[in-house]
């Protein structure tokens, strides 16, 4: 943060945040950011460490560490911390950041939700917080003609993209780069950008560590829209060791297949999720950019 003011608006910020777990009884801890195995989905990409007896990696965020303390604890738990991702620098997005991630024992993602809203409506407070939540299938049908559902194949799927006129899809996509592409283009782009808008029900096949809800093809999560950024993305957790290795060699071949290698094993998390710790639900925030989207939010309330 630049500048004496923003510095003193920083600093409030955090203080704010951890007034708010505090007080609903999360315990802050702290995880090594250099470890073994710095992420599971695909579609994430580590930096790599090496020094004079050995190499590591840098985490994305520090959810195998934390789960480990919730396994051996059992208490809901949050930290502050800065997470390391190999992609491209982007005005809302760094190869360093700050991120927020908190876990709830006994909380399903509805309910997590709801506290995360609670947290962001008292970040804005005095000003009005109001927000918005939709059905991302049911929002993408409205908005494209194309009902997830039946999307039960890739050449199904882009050829019905390509029916409806998506520019962006390409015949050697996988279903998850159908899905990403059609969401950007048709649904994230059109969200309103002043609202703070949650979209649910995100197919499992694009939630690798989210519990799948009743009807198994749709997961127990969300995600958090506002002034055109993904602030915020949570989930029932997965808390099954044999579930995690299959999707674990799910994540690793679509790697393989994008010609990059496979993160390694992530035996914590593997033995962590062998523990009964009940129901847990999880989410981790930008803290860039939801203190971005504050700034805009109070400058759009004057």
């Amino acid at each position: 943060m630049d500048g004496p003011t923003k510095i003193r608006e920083w600093a409030q910020f955090l203080k704010q945040i951890r007034q708010f777990l505090d007080g609903r009884g999360y315990f802050e801890v702290t995880t090594n950011h250099l470890v073994p195995v710095g992420a599971f989905e695909s579609t994430l990409d580590c930096l790599q460490v090496k020094w004079s007896s050995g190499q590591g990696e840098l985490h994305t965020s520090p959810e195998i560490e934390m789960k480990q303390i919730l396994a051996k604890n059992q208490q809901s738990i949050y930290q502050i911390c800065r997470s390391f991702r190999d992609d491209p620098d982007t005005p809302i997005h760094h190869i360093e950041f700050s991120m927020l991630e908190f876990y709830r024992m006994g909380f399903s993602s509805k309910e997590l939700l709801d506290e995360t809203l609670a947290l962001f409506s008292g970040l804005c407070a005095p000003t009005v917080f109001r927000s918005e939540t939709h059905s991302l299938p049911k929002l993408l049908k409205e908005k494209t003609g194309i009902d997830l559902d039946r999307m039960t194949d890739t050449k199904t799927f882009y050829a019905e993209a390509k029916r409806k006129g998506n520019g962006s899809v390409a015949e050697t996509d996988t279903w998850e780069d159908l899905f990403f592409k059609l969401v950007l283009d048709e649904v994230e782009a059109t969200l309103p950008p002043a609202t703070p808008t949650t979209l649910i029900d995100y197919p499992v096949a694009v939630s690798p560590l989210s519990k799948p809800g009743p009807d198994r093809r749709y997961a127990e999560r969300f995600e958090i829209y506002w002034y055109g950024m993904e602030i915020a993305n949570g989930c029932t957790e997965l808390w099954s060791a044999a579930e995690l290795e299959k999707r674990y060699e799910k994540e690793s071949k679509a790697r393989e297949a994008a010609g990059k290698k496979r993160h390694p094993y992530p035996a914590d998390l593997i033995n962590a999720a062998k523990q009964n710790v009940g129901p847990v639900a999880g989410v981790a925030i930008g803290m860039e950019r939801l203190f971005l989207a504050l700034a805009k939010h109070r400058a759009a309330q004057v």
